[in-house]
């Protein structure tokens, strides 16, 4: 299922660590874990993604494929976020995924609207939320990518 040398790296955004065990174990329960790596805050997310701040190791720290994020944070929230990545360059061509607890029109619009490539709704039951998940993998493994914004702009 997986390519050679093209994994799919997910970068999970969630202040909550109950809601990210939750995915985490998820993603382990279906053999999906071996590239995720979490964060806490959306401010933490842009430290990844800019590799900075003690992100700057990209052989423990490799660049997503998908970004997973909760909306409801502290300070930045998710949509912040998602305007901040939206708004960078080497940024836009990473597929970001909402993962909220909210079910509110408002936030799935606004999201929407940011640039989110996806918006699901958290699931209470864990063998729902690991299908939801596996569903959501095998989605973006097939789809095509764009390589990591390192090598784009050595290519140019």
């Amino acid at each position: 299922m997986n390519e050679p040398g093209k994994p799919l790296c997910i970068l999970l955004v969630d202040d909550d660590p109950k809601d990210a065990f939750l995915v985490r174990h998820a993603l382990e329960e279906n053999g999906l874990s071996e590239c995720l790596s979490t964060v806490g805050s959306a401010e933490e997310a842009v430290n990844y993604l800019k590799g900075e701040a003690g992100f700057d190791d990209r052989q423990h720290f490799p660049f997503p494929n998908v970004i997973l994020t909760d909306l409801k944070m502290p300070f930045m929230g998710g949509f912040d976020l998602l305007r901040w990545v939206r708004s960078q360059k080497e940024f836009t061509f990473v597929p970001m995924i909402v993962m909220s607890n909210s079910r509110q029109e408002a936030d799935v619009q606004q999201a929407y609207q940011l640039g989110a490539n996806a918006y699901m709704v958290k699931p209470t039951d864990l063998h729902h939320l690991a299908k939801l998940l596996r569903l959501t993998y095998e989605y973006w493994l097939n789809c095509e990518r764009a390589c990591e914004p390192t090598k784009l702009s050595k290519a140019a």
